[in-house]
């Protein structure tokens, strides 16, 4: 299969990768939110300081993820690599980029007296910050992305995040069940106060960001490769 032409342009493609980044994590932060504050409890929070914390929230992910799961991908990218290098490449920014809002949103959000928001929540709001990132995100890594529909290119953005992410989770989800490692909020908590808050919030962050980094570079490598009428 012919290389996909290649690529955003060098003088450009931070910002881009930036603004992805943000715009990505900002609709994840709107939907965990919205959800968050019908929890019985959520409203005792200080909430006239949230719109700030979770904008910042927003931003640092959005920068992290645009600069080191874009950066890494865009540049396999310009070497041609295939979907499987995509996703080593995406797994490598995601652990980097997991860092720092995993630090703002586990030891931020995590030392307040607050109901905690939810594995539902927080998974269903990755899955939508990632089909966001992937959908802006995956046009740079071609020549085509003026040529596209972009109601086709969300359709198959969805379509591919799920897929990635759906295969990536139950992979995470078998070694976790199989190690008895099954996350539970008492067991989270317990481990927390273990080993001390930052450093849970650290390889939180990290190991995150390694599964979903992993899973949006697989997702960008099939919009990228898997094209309606690519040749094969």
């Amino acid at each position: 299969m012919p290389r996909p032409h290649c690529c955003a342009p060098a003088h450009h493609w931070g910002l881009r990768a930036t603004l992805a980044g943000v715009i990505a994590c900002g609709i994840g932060a709107l939907l965990c939110t919205t959800q968050y504050v019908v929890l019985p409890g959520a409203m005792k929070l200080d909430w006239s300081q949230m719109p700030w914390a979770l904008g910042l929230l927003a931003i640092v992910g959005g920068i992290g993820v645009g600069v080191c799961v874009g950066g890494s991908t865009l540049l396999v990218a310009r070497r041609g690599a295939g979907i499987g290098g995509l996703t080593l490449a995406g797994a490598l920014g995601g652990t980097i980029a997991g860092l720092a809002p995993g630090l703002l949103g586990i030891a931020g959000f995590g030392s307040l007296d607050a109901p905690y928001a939810g594995t539902a929540n927080i998974l269903s709001s990755i899955l939508a910050g990632a089909i966001a990132f992937v959908a802006l995100w995956s046009p740079q890594l071609t020549g085509h992305h003026h040529r596209q529909s972009w109601l086709g290119l969300l359709g198959r953005s969805t379509l591919a995040s799920i897929i990635s992410l759906g295969a990536f989770g139950m992979m995470a989800w078998s070694v976790v069940r199989g190690l008895d490692l099954v996350p539970r909020f008492e067991t989270m908590a317990a481990t927390a106060n273990a080993m001390g808050l930052l450093p849970f919030s650290l390889l939180v962050g990290a190991g995150l960001g390694l599964v979903g980094g992993a899973a949006i570079g697989a997702a960008c490598g099939l919009v990228v490769h898997i094209r309606p009428g690519a040749p094969a």
